[in-house]
């Protein structure tokens, strides 16, 4: 936890949800709150319905209720901003530090009833980006998932048939984006895992980094298939990406192919505690552009090039610490993140590799293999 003289609260919901579930291990549909002291004790205001798998799922906290914080002759507090100022009535707290995602409407019945209320910037919980053995098995789980419904995905684009104008074929109609995701879909759910955002997204399309794509797939070009599931249970996040052309691909997009499979070769090699996250992204434009590869970020809606970060971390988020990009920082064991550089051009498509990988004492470990290959 972030050191402050102030106890940290948090709603468990929008943005901190994720750092609440870290804390707590608990995930629920509604709104709760958690208040962390100084020591690290934590105090859960839930709803009477969730205060037995509250206890059961955070045996260290102490569970506070409506009904608990009622004082005599008046009503429990109904809404979660007068159960925050009840609680803090109850111990004493004067004084909270909240993040920039913290509802304001709580924060302001907080401050009608005299308690302070700062603002941090910093991370409530760094920890969250070192992982523990048993976080990387629950990405592994999610990434294993990944790989499954890729390798399904993949195996549909094989089997269809080139029809004309090169519109893709299945089983006698034609092979759609929309398809694709309900066959990434269903291999997903079958080893218990949801799909958000699935990008499924064939020539013009894969040139825009998130675009998800729709309609016909075609033969010749670029399908840009990025899958990033969440385990129904743990919550945890995997990520991977491969490129696949049905057919012959066009000198141009092997050239691209090419020089992502390079970059991403060279960054891998480099991915070790200690080495600076920047140092990893620039290893990557190095790369590319000893390939002949150029970059513009201007005009909007126009870039092309290598226009994103290297990677990021994986965990409760899709993206959370570190980042591969330009800011500062060093990998540390027990770091989990992609590493995903891609190439886009308007006229010509877009090439992403992607595999999520492990920090170790030594180097790295990918949590899931799947084959690196372009024309299918």
């Amino acid at each position: 936890m972030n050191k402050s003289t102030a106890p940290l609260i948090f709603v468990a919901t929008g943005l901190d949800e994720n750092d609440v579930r870290h804390a707590t291990g608990m995930a629920a549909s509604d709104p709760f709150g958690l208040l962390v002291e100084p020591g690290g004790r934590l105090h859960l205001l839930v709803s009477p319905l969730e205060a037995s798998r509250a206890k059961k799922t955070c045996p260290r906290a102490i569970i506070h209720t409506p009904a608990s914080l009622a004082s005599p002759g008046i009503p429990p507090p109904a809404t979660l901003s007068q159960q925050f100022v009840a609680l803090a009535a109850k111990l004493g707290v004067r004084r909270v530090t909240v993040t920039p995602h913290f509802p304001i409407g709580v924060a302001r019945a907080l401050t009608a009833a005299g308690v302070a209320v700062e603002v941090q910037d910093a991370p409530p919980f760094p920890s969250r980006a070192i992982k523990t053995a048993r976080e990387v098995a629950w990405i592994t789980q999610a990434q294993e998932a990944a790989v499954a419904a890729m390798r399904a995905a993949i195996e549909c684009i094989r089997a269809a048939t080139i029809g004309p104008r090169k519109v893709l074929r299945h089983r006698g109609r034609i092979l759609t984006a929309e398809h694709i995701k309900n066959v990434i879909a269903h291999a997903l759910m079958e080893h218990q895992c949801a799909d958000q955002g699935t990008i499924v997204a064939v020539g013009p399309q894969s040139a825009r980094p998130h675009d998800t794509g729709s309609g016909p797939l075609r033969a010749g070009v670029p399908i840009v298939l990025d899958i990033f599931p969440r385990h129904r249970e743990t919550g945890y996040w995997g990520d991977i990406t491969r490129t696949v052309v049905r057919g012959e691909a066009t000198p141009q997009v092997r050239q691209m192919y090419l020089a992502v499979h390079t970059a991403q070769r060279d960054a891998l090699a480099m991915l070790r505690p200690g080495v600076e996250l920047a140092a990893v992204h620039q290893t990557v434009v190095d790369s590319f552009l000893r390939a002949g590869f150029i970059t513009k970020l201007e005009p909007p809606g126009r870039e092309c090039g290598f226009i994103h970060s290297t990677g990021h971390g994986v965990g409760l988020d899709i993206h959370e610490e570190p980042r591969l990009s330009r800011g500062p920082g060093q990998l540390l064991a027990g770091h989990v993140v992609t590493v995903e550089p891609g190439l886009y051009y308007p006229g010509i498509g877009g090439v992403r590799i992607e595999d999520t990988v492990v920090i170790t004492q030594r180097g790295y470990k990918l949590l899931a293999t799947f084959p690196k290959k372009l024309e299918v």
